[in-house]
């Protein structure tokens, strides 16, 4: 989870918290553990097996406020873990026996995701995956990327259940920004019964900002040490005479597709792609 309350029951979120306060879960009140590191902060049980009961109500109830706004949309098959023999898979809810919707609390690996998806996807059965529990956030972090998705009115887009709260969260328009690909986005709250809104909503993708690159974050990319980083940086100055530095120095930097493993100072000096795992979104990432 990536909000707790703190001694005095105010809502912090990890990214915000520190280790000297004590923080309890906003559900059920229990101690939370906080961690922390330099690419993501959240917090988990003290106690893991009342965390994976807790994670199960959690998911219980999300599914049900599915059905019920799916019910709203005027879908009347709606069959939850419904047996698909071939894969031996039960997926959370199944549309008329031609979509499946998947409510994810509980961490998943981008190998076994990529392998549910993929299996789904032979069965020729679209699926849309709601992020919840343990991945439930008012911010996204680059453990969200897996599951980054794309539809035209939206762009790059997450959608998150809130199931205590009984509100849906859309972030649109995901994109990577600046050197050092930091996550932007925006982002719409609906609840639950106006789902129909949601899906009707059309975002303002109009991007036009642009972020100079700064004396900062030059001594940073000076300071980048690592055999492939090293390896493109000689590359770079046999090629053209001149260092990375030197080249970025006054720089622009807009936004890119929020599939790249690669910083863009990086791809700027002309380091091969390298894409995340995203099984949402076509192989060809260019395409998208």
């Amino acid at each position: 989870m990536y909000a707790a309350l703190n001694q005095d029951k105010k809502l912090i979120n990890a990214i915000e918290s520190n280790f000297d306060e004590k923080y309890y879960c906003v559900d059920c009140e229990r101690p939370v553990v906080l961690i922390k590191n330099d690419n993501n902060a959240f917090f988990r049980h003290e106690n893991i097996n009342h965390n994976d009961e807790n994670e199960r109500n959690i998911h219980r109830k999300g599914k049900e406020l599915i059905v019920n706004a799916l019910k709203i949309l005027g879908y009347q098959d709606v069959e939850s873990e419904y047996y698909l023999k071939t894969i031996k898979q039960r997926p959370d809810i199944l549309i008329n026996r031609s979509t499946i919707i998947e409510y994810q609390c509980a961490k998943i690996s981008a190998d076994k995701l990529s392998n549910r998806v993929e299996s789904y996807h032979a069965l020729r059965i679209p699926n849309i995956w709601i992020l919840g529990g343990e991945y439930l956030s008012n911010q996204i972090y680059r453990v969200h990327l897996k599951f980054v998705s794309y539809r035209k009115p939206w762009g790059f887009y997450l959608i998150m259940l809130d199931s205590m709260h009984e509100q849906i969260k859309l972030f649109y328009g995901i994109k990577l920004f600046g050197p050092f690909n930091k996550i932007k986005y925006k982002s719409q709250v609906f609840l639950i019964e106006d789902i129909q809104e949601m899906f009707n909503f059309e975002a303002d993708l109009t991007e036009t900002e642009c972020l100079t690159i700064n004396a900062y974050q030059l001594e940073k990319i000076r300071k980048v040490k690592s055999k492939k980083a090293d390896a493109l940086k000689l590359k770079f100055y046999k090629a053209n005479n001149q260092t990375v530095e030197d080249f970025l120095g006054n720089k622009k930097f807009g936004a890119i597709k929020p599939i790249y493993q690669n910083h863009q100072w990086k791809l700027v000096c002309g380091e091969q792609a390298e894409y995340l795992r995203q099984p949402f979104l076509n192989t060809k990432k260019e395409d998208n």
